[in-house]
Order: C-alpha cells, then structure tokens, then sequence
C-alpha cells in the first residue's frame, strides 16, 4: 500500500488496508491474518490502532479473533449484510413496502433462472413441500412450509447473489412485521389462493413456461401486497 495515502485518519487507513486486501484477494476467506505488530510496522501505525481497527472487524463479523491461535477471515455474509442494512434503513428511513418490492424482484430474478438451472431433484423437493401444503394444518406451519418452498425456488436458480439478497429480505420483513407469513394464511381463502398459485408456479416450471410462470407469480405477489399493506406498522 502506498504510505503516501495515510492523511492522520488512523483508523480509516487501516481499515482500508484490510478491503484492499480483500478485494484484490491477497486475503480469502478462512485465511490467517498477519500479526497485528507486523501490520503496524507496514502501515508505520501503532499496534494498538491495528488492534482497534481488529475488533472493529470483529464486531462487524468481518474476522474472527481465536485465542493464542490469531486472526482469520471469518464472514458471516447474512449476520454482515444485516447489522449494515439495518443501519442504513433506520437511516433513510425505508419502508418496508420498499423492501418488498425488492424481495419480489429478486425472486422473479430467480425463477427465470430457475427454469434453466432447476434440477430434477430440485423439482421434486419443490413438489413435496406442496403435497405438505395440500394438508390440513395450522396456519403456523403452513407458514413454515411457504418459506422452505420459496427459498428452495430461489436456491434452484443457483446464483448466490439472489439466495443471499433474498433470505436477508426475508429476515427484513420479518423483522418489521413479525410472522407476517402467518398472518396472511391464517385466512382460508387467502390461502386457498396462494396455495393454487404455488402450484401454478411449480407446474409451469416443470413445462419450463416462463410466460406461465411470472403469471402466477403475479397472482401471489398481489394476494400478499394486498394483505402487507394492512399489516404494516402505523406511523
């Protein structure tokens, strides 16, 4: 790293010491980190503003400090992106109509390439979380089922990026309205609805009909739109 950069900032200087090397991959995930008092005398920083800057990262879930063993890349990529989108939503005070929006896209994201990428398994799974659905049962756990069957939609388009954005969306929902999954299909005919709808999503991935694919998946985001606008925290 160029000392030139260092401007008295101290602690913004490390820290943009341990992105560069992140970024350019000279630090991988699992990897050992080099001795604070070696890191110091690169940087011609004190050992204790290394340390700072060390817990820092820890706190953020970047690294992981193991005792009389040293310092390791430890990113915990969902509890990372969470603690800072929260900040930043609390912030820009978003709303969580927002974030379902987004939600939603990531999943159409997802099914489009699910269509492509879904294995023969991966279907298959799908359609047994439905014939559970098909059962009588608290609108708890057909909640619990709803879930595990659109995040293995999401998971069977493969990209890492969608599976990620979309859990961590999920987890937001939950958060500005807790068991808001529950609560929508605590009404029989809205869940009678969803439940037509899920399968219109599966058999239309089976015959790999995108055109019938968003449609049913237009259907089920508007019966949950409809329902999360009432629910949503009064201001």
């Amino acid at each position: 790293m160029d000392n030139s950069k260092f401007n008295g900032k101290k602690y913004e200087y490390i820290f943009n010491y341990f992105s560069e090397q992140i970024l350019s991959g000279e630090l991988q995930l699992n990897d050992k980190i080099p001795p604070e008092r070696e890191i110091a005398e690169k940087l011609g920083v004190s050992r204790n503003s290394v340390r700072e800057v060390m817990h820092m990262l820890e706190i953020t879930g970047l690294i992981e400090c193991m005792q009389g063993s040293g310092n390791y890349v430890r990113c915990d990529p969902m509890e990372y992106m969470l603690k800072s989108v929260n900040m930043v939503m609390a912030l820009m005070k978003i709303d969580y109509s927002e974030i379902f929006h987004i939600r939603t896209g990531y999943e159409y994201a997802a099914v489009r390439l699910a269509i492509e990428t879904a294995s023969p398994e991966e279907l298959e799974e799908l359609h047994q979380i439905l014939l559970k659905m098909d059962q009588p049962m608290s609108s708890r756990e057909s909640a619990k089922l709803d879930l595990e069957f659109h995040h293995k939609l999401v998971s069977a388009s493969h990209n890492r990026i969608l599976i990620l954005y979309n859990s961590m969306l999920d987890n937001l929902m939950d958060q500005f309205i807790e068991n808001f999954r529950t609560k929508i299909l605590m009404n029989k005919m809205r869940a009678e609805l969803l439940r037509r709808s899920h399968w219109g999503i599966y058999n239309a991935l089976v015959k790999k009909d995108l055109q019938a694919v968003m449609k049913a998946f237009d259907k089920h985001f508007r019966i949950v739109e409809e329902q999360l606008v009432k629910l949503m925290p009064k201001k």
